[in-house]
């Protein structure tokens, strides 16, 4: 870290394997938002749309709120996101089968699955590397990472007070 950063006590006091751990999380993060953008560009949107058709395409159809919601947007931000992406093709609006007045939000399973081909030899690599280890070692690791994963969300939580 930049010696004109102050580290907080608790990172100076880490001993150097598990400071290691923690710098090599934070550039995985800089790294993923890095193919992101990447990713987007080369699908013709932009990162925040590519992360909220991400979520529709593996959680399903979600109301305007319910996405914003989950990707920390206003509603009015989420809106402009639905209208970019129905424009290129990737989402559609539809009635809630139980309340006409709510319009849920589905990704198109052709366009969006298409655009997701972009990650195929990325996933294969990464099932290789996944692969390589034993399933004490994978429990272990997908613990952390969704440990890491929830402390990044509340953080972004507590910034948006």
């Amino acid at each position: 870290m930049s010696s004109e950063y102050p580290e907080p006590p608790e990172l100076r006091a880490l001993p150097e394997a598990p400071r290691a751990l923690l710098f090599a999380l934070l550039d995985l993060s800089a790294d993923v938002n890095t193919v992101g953008n990447a990713a987007a560009r080369a699908i013709g949107i932009n990162q925040t749309d590519l992360i909220c058709l991400n979520l529709l395409f593996q959680r399903g159809p979600a109301t305007a709120g319910e996405l914003a919601s989950a990707v920390g947007l206003t509603t009015g931000a989420t809106t402009t996101v639905i209208d970019r992406l129905e424009r290129a093709g990737y989402v559609r609006r539809t009635p809630a089968p139980d309340d006409r007045r709510k319009v849920l939000v589905t990704a198109r399973p052709d366009a969006t699955g298409e655009a997701f081909t972009l990650f195929d030899d990325l996933m294969a690599s990464l099932a290789e590397l996944t692969a390589g280890y034993r399933d004490d070692q994978v429990a272990l690791l997908t613990e952390m990472l969704t440990d890491f994963r929830a402390r990044l969300t509340r953080f972004a939580g507590d910034l948006k007070r």
